[in-house]
Parts: structure tokens; C-alpha cells; sequence
């Protein structure tokens, strides 16, 4: 198509709510945090007010209320670096205040693994897709490369540069200049801080947000792999070649794939995992319930990410108390 029909079908695609946004996936342990998810038992009594209480939690990524072998919420966060304790000392008040019944966390050991949405295998016409499994499996490479974390540039940052992440969380696609002005900086500064962002891998990702009223597509998946490290690192250079909006979050004890599947297509993915993986959990994630966080800069203080017990503990107890 022509650059102005292109501009003109994507504007329509702005406008109607289906394109939402492009957001830059921000690599954590770049900025000198660290990623943590968990899965919360949650009673159904309580579900919106345990959604307020992390909604209040500074370092709150992203949630998704899920069923299946976790009957509750799938929650990420990213939080200082040697925090833990202080996150742990949150839930512990929650699941005191009988508000959750447990929970259970894992941390992230590497970089994650995205793939985007590839809407060549989408039939419109016909509303279904096709993508051949067996292919997928056969070509799982035998020997990838090892699983290499994202090291720490946060000492080369400074508070600008987490403003800048902030706008490009939000929509990577704005005009520069636009971007510039909401971070408070120059336009040139802005041309030359996203080329330190692409040189150090600060920006894992560019994420493309589309409105699920696109196709029939999607039903989330939480997959729960526990396999040798071996396997983890075949899957996470396999899940690159997946057409559905996937992300694998390599552990110490496997690995989590969190991906937007057409039904027919589950026991697929399933079969596949179950043979390379020595146990595997799935859980349900609800798309329409979940909240997705734009990177937020404010508690970066002086060189440093705020980890108080009064600002990651006290502070969002308080806020929740109200609410009780």
C-alpha cells in the first residue's frame, strides 16, 4: 500500500481503539531492579480490594486475576535491588489481614524471551489461524547460546533517563519531540539517550498493545515448566518464532511462558511442553481484568530507587486500610 494509505489505516486503527499503543519493554535489571512474580491465592470476596492494594505497591508491573492451579491473581514486579524482604513483609500484612490465603514467587535469571503477534498466519476472512507445531518442535535448536542476564547501567542514568523510559512505556511511536517536552529535555538529549538505551539492552522489547477485539485470538495462558536448564534455553530462543504475543520468563527451576493462544491451539502448546518439561501448571488468565503499569520514575531519588520499609510497606498499608 501507498504511505498515505498506510498512514490513513493506521490512524483508523488508533481511532477505533483496536492499536493502543507501542511500549517499550523495559529490562529491569538495567535500571537496577529486580523482577519477581507471583501467584496469589485470592478468595473471590476479596479480589478488587487485593487489586487496590497492589495498585497502592510503588513497583507493581503488572496483574491479572487467573484460575487454575492459582485460583486468585498472576502479579510482576520490579523492585530495588535486595528489596525482597520488603515485598515478602507486604504480602505477609495482607495474608494477616485475611485478605489472601498464600502466595508463592519465583525470580527472574536472565533476560525474558518476547514475541510478538504475527498476523500473517491470521485469516481474516475465515477468522483462524494457522501456524504448524510440528515445524516449531522439529526446529528447536539443539545447542542455543546460554541464558545471559542484562547487567546494570543504572550508575550511567540518571533521573531523566527514567522520565524518558516513562514516555516510552506509555507509546514508543510518539514523535520525538513530543516526548522530549513530557520528559522535561532537550530534543537532542532524547535522540542521544535512546541510543545508550539500544547499545546497553535497557529496552528489551517494543511491545505492540492491541485491543483483543482484533481477532478471536486470545486466551491468556500461565504455563508453570519445570525442566533442566537445558530445556529452558531451547524454549527461550524457540519462543521467538511463535506467531501469538508470548513472553518466557526463564527460573531457577524451569521456566514461566505467559501467552495469548487461539483455543484450538492450546493442546498443542501443551503436548509440547509436557514432553520436554518434567512437570508443567497452567492457569487461566483473565486479559479483560488485567492491568499493565507504565514504567514510573518518580521514586527514583538522587541516584537511587526509593526501598524504604515506610514507602514499600507502611505507606500502601495505610492507603488499603480505608478501603477494608
Amino acid at each position: 500500500m501507498t504511505t498515505t494509505t498506510f498512514s490513513k489505516r493506521m490512524k483508523q486503527l488508533y481511532d477505533e481503539g483496536i492499536l493502543i499503543s507501542i511500549s517499550a519493554e523495559v529490562s529491569y535489571s538495567s535500571v537496577g531492579l529486580e523482577q519477581f512474580y507471583f501467584f496469589i491465592e485470592t478468595p473471590f470476596e476479596a479480589i478488587k480490594i487485593v487489586e487496590n492494594a497492589l495498585d497502592l505497591h510503588p513497583y507493581t508491573r503488572f496483574r491479572a486475576r487467573c484460575l487454575g492451579e492459582t485460583n486468585g491473581h498472576f502479579v510482576m514486579f520490579a523492585v530495588p535491588t535486595g528489596s525482597l524482604p520488603l515485598l515478602l513483609e507486604f504480602f505477609d500484612e495482607i495474608v494477616n489481614l485475611g485478605l489472601i490465603k498464600g502466595y508463592r514467587y519465583d525470580i527472574s535469571i536472565s533476560s525474558w524471551a518476547h514475541t510478538e503477534t504475527d498476523f500473517t498466519c491470521y485469516d481474516v476472512d475465515g477468522d483462524s489461524w494457522d501456524f504448524n507445531w510440528e515445524w516449531w518442535e522439529v526446529n528447536f535448536p539443539e545447542t542455543p547460546s546460554p541464558l545471559q542476564g542484562t547487567p546494570s547501567v543504572a550508575s550511567q542514568m540518571d533521573d531523566r533517563d527514567m522520565r524518558i523510559l516513562r514516555q516510552l512505556t506509555i507509546d514508543a511511536r510518539d514523535k520525538k519531540k513530543e516526548i522530549a517536552d513530557r520528559a522535561g529535555i532537550p530534543n537532542y538529549h532524547l535522540t542521544r539517550r535512546i541510543k545508550f538505551f539500544d547499545d546497553n539492552n535497557v529496552v528489551d522489547a517494543y511491545r505492540v498493545i492491541v485491543h483483543r477485539n482484533a481477532s478471536r485470538l486470545f486466551s491468556t495462558l500461565l504455563f508453570e515448566c519445570r525442566c533442566p536448564i537445558s530445556v529452558t534455553e531451547r524454549f527461550h530462543h524457540a519462543v521467538g518464532e511463535l506467531p501469538f504475543q508470548s513472553t518466557q520468563i526463564p527460573t531457577k527451576d524451569g521456566f514461566l511462558l505467559q501467552t495469548a493462544l487461539p483455543s484450538l491451539d492450546l493442546p498443542n502448546l501443551g503436548s509440547i511442553l509436557q514432553k520436554h518439561c518434567n512437570d508443567v501448571k497452567v492457569s487461566w488468565s483473565d486479559y479483560d481484568s488485567s492491568m499493565r503499569y507504565w514504567f514510573w520514575d518518580e521514586p527514583y531519588l538522587n541516584g537511587k530507587w526509593l526501598s524504604t520499609r515506610k514507602f514499600m510497606v507502611k505507606e500502601v498499608l495505610a492507603g488499603l486500610k480505608p478501603m477494608i
